[in-house]
């Protein structure tokens, strides 16, 4: 099943944005609506959800961090759907190179100056997500085993893994937190009383670098051939399996960056809960996007924004945060519903 992103033709890309735009419509009407029957003024909610997001230093701040990390999460769904693949894995991939960041942020040492630490830790954050993302991968390549139900279920061992290091490794007194990691493995803050570190640059650099594979690689055909005809592909001699384990190898590894971005830059240790679905969130980032890498910068800094802004919708609006999480899902199914967002499957014959 693949996600079709943009139709061939100027005709055909304009009417996508058509309907995007008719989406977008359609999520604030029904959202008015519902904000409206919840006793609240729709223009608060919208005013409370900008300044929450954008209205000072600290909340620019928080919105850049979590945009770095969504693109991440993103591209760690986007590249297996170009292939008719599902990676909902990609929250435990965030979380298994969370944990290689605060481990190897803790027991590597504190004297290795910062531009060797930071690169160390990032890097194995990379390689434990890559690993971990390659077991659904290789699982369905070798036995067919839906990389749905494996990439889910191993969410849970992700998350197992992550309490048994807080609580039993490095607890950090009676909060439930790791350690913190050596000053040196930390991210620095270009900017004084902020919280954007460098791991904004990190996602978008990450970002053009998988536009680039995408495009202009081998690997980036074959996982776009795949996507289009997993049967003809394999006639034409595509290794569809070999491509199956590095189009997850590739997903782990940029859910696992996103782990380093949360430990490295945000927190500074390993958090209970640290991830508040930002994996999951990433899926939705992707589809809005149509599963281009580049674009996806601009959906992670619109899904962020929400995401950000609702936690002011209490004081601004007198509205729940979760009101927030209800804009950002049925913007994505009025997408769909729109066929802005469509499945298709090339070798059916009623595909259109």
């Amino acid at each position: 099943m693949t996600v079709e992103t943009v139709a061939a033709g100027d005709k055909s890309e304009t009417a996508a944005w058509v309907r995007t735009l008719w989406s977008l419509a359609g999520t604030l009407v029904a959202m008015s609506a519902l904000v409206w029957l919840l006793g609240a003024n729709p223009l608060e909610v919208v005013e409370a959800i900008v300044v929450g997001a954008l209205g000072n230093p600290f909340n620019i701040g928080q919105t850049v961090v979590i945009t770095g990390i969504l693109i991440l999460t993103a591209l760690s769904a986007a590249i297996p759907f170009s292939a008719r693949l599902w990676n909902v894995g990609g929250e435990g991939q965030m979380t298994v190179g969370a944990v290689a960041a605060a481990v190897l942020g803790i027991v590597l040492p504190g004297t290795w100056s910062p531009w060797l630490l930071i690169p160390v830790v990032m890097m194995g954050s990379v390689v434990a997500g890559a690993l971990f993302g390659a077991i659904p991968g290789w699982l369905k390549a070798r036995f067919d085993a839906s990389e749905i139900v494996t990439s889910l279920m191993l969410n849970f061992v992700a998350a197992s893994l992550a309490a048994w290091v807080i609580f039993d490794v490095y607890p950090e007194g009676f909060v439930q937190r790791t350690e913190a990691i050596h000053v040196n493995a930390e991210f620095p803050r270009p900017i004084d009383g902020s919280l954007v570190d460098i791991g904004i640059l990190v996602a978008v650099v990450t970002a053009i670098i998988a536009w680039f594979v995408m495009k202009h690689t081998r690997l980036g055909f074959s996982i776009r051939a795949i996507g289009a005809n997993n049967p003809a592909s394999r006639l034409s001699g595509i290794r569809t399996d070999r491509v199956t384990v590095q189009t997850f190898l590739m997903a782990g590894a940029f859910a696992g960056l996103a782990g380093s971005l949360v430990v490295q830059g945000r927190d500074h240790s390993l958090l209970q809960d640290f991830s508040a679905n930002l994996g999951f969130l990433g899926i939705g980032v992707a589809l809005v996007a149509r599963l281009h890498p580049l674009w996806i910068i601009a959906s992670a800094l619109f899904f962020a924004i929400l995401r950000v802004g609702s936690n002011s919708l209490q004081a601004g609006a007198g509205l729940s945060p979760v009101v927030g999480e209800i804009v950002i899902a049925t913007f994505v199914v009025l997408l769909m519903v729109t066929k802005v967002i469509k499945f298709r499957y090339p070798e059916n014959v009623d595909a259109q």
